[in-house]
């Protein structure tokens, strides 16, 4: 359960499932198991696969035995002893062979379409901690060409899970969120920046490589992909749904919250700000869920 880190699945896996579910149009109604198969994926590549790389790799490179973060740095088990990274490895094996079950069976329920997005998923968890391409450690490609495909990809297989024809209000809401999400991340990476930049390989998250490369305040470059959700979100609610209002109104949320933080900082408060950057994030998959049971 410790690996699989409860707080992170409450606020991304089931949610970002949930929203793509709810935004689809026309759900069938016979996809419980359709959407149950999604869920257990979700939880599958987040809660194991990605947890159990980025725990070894971050192990690996030492930032995660140095770092000062409450919520961030992994979820400790090999800096604590709780497992050999021999054991750690099987688990990631066992859960990769039950996540292409799960896949291979929504496949059967929904179409072809659902290894695309499963293995956009996957794409995202290996790439962004394994090496040689291991895209959190280079500024930039890790928010956008692991970290952006495989939420996308969460919203997209829970669309699909209640249809499998796509509505533009899904494809809009899944490039929303995931801009969403990104900066979402990069507030979390706050705390661990000078662990980070001091690593074995060094990870150079985007965050750190602001900070201590550019010697630039990382909150700007936050400041700009809510930015960017922003202006997706205003394009959004003009030509194809109004209700994704509700989501501007949170990332004026997520913008004061960025601009109250601060470098340096201690982990306590920094830990505050991604914690709530984190319920807004929740509440947005929440509020668009209710609105479009309303249409």
């Amino acid at each position: 359960m410790r690996l699989m880190r409860p707080v992170p699945l409450v606020i991304w896996s089931v949610p970002t499932v949930a929203l793509g579910f709810f935004l689809q149009d026309h759900p069938f109604r016979a996809s419980v198991w359709s959407l149950a198969l999604a869920v257990i994926g979700s939880l599958l590549l987040q809660g194991l696969i990605t947890h159990g790389l980025n725990d070894m790799f971050d192990w690996d490179s030492g930032t995660d035995r140095e770092t000062t973060g409450i919520i961030s740095g992994g979820s400790r088990v090999l800096v604590d002893g709780l497992v050999s990274r021999q054991q750690l490895w099987r688990v990631v094996w066992v859960a990769l062979g039950l996540y292409l079950a799960v896949t291979f069976s929504l496949a059967l329920l929904r179409g072809p379409w659902v290894w695309v997005w499963s293995g956009l998923g996957l794409w995202g968890a290996v790439t962004y901690s394994v090496p040689p391409l291991r895209f959190s450690y280079r500024p930039y490609l890790g928010e956008w060409i692991a970290l952006m495909p495989a939420m996308v990809s969460g919203v997209m297989l829970g669309g699909i899970a209640a249809n499998p024809t796509l509505s533009a209000r899904l494809v809009w809401g899944s490039l929303i969120y995931g801009v969403f999400c990104v900066a979402s991340v990069m507030q979390h990476h706050l705390s661990d920046m000078d662990a980070d930049w001091a690593a074995h390989p060094p990870k150079r998250t985007t965050p750190a490589y602001w900070y201590h490369g550019l010697k630039r305040r990382p909150e700007n470059l936050i400041l700009l992909y809510e930015l960017l959700a922003g202006i997706l979100g205003v394009l959004a609610s003009i030509w194809v749904w109004s209700g994704f209002i509700w989501t501007l109104v949170m990332l004026i949320g997520a913008v004061g919250i960025t601009t109250s933080t601060s470098q340096p900082s201690t982990p306590a408060r920094l830990t505050s700000r991604d914690l709530a950057i984190k319920l807004l994030s929740l509440a947005n998959v929440v509020g668009l869920w209710g609105i479009s049971r309303l249409r």
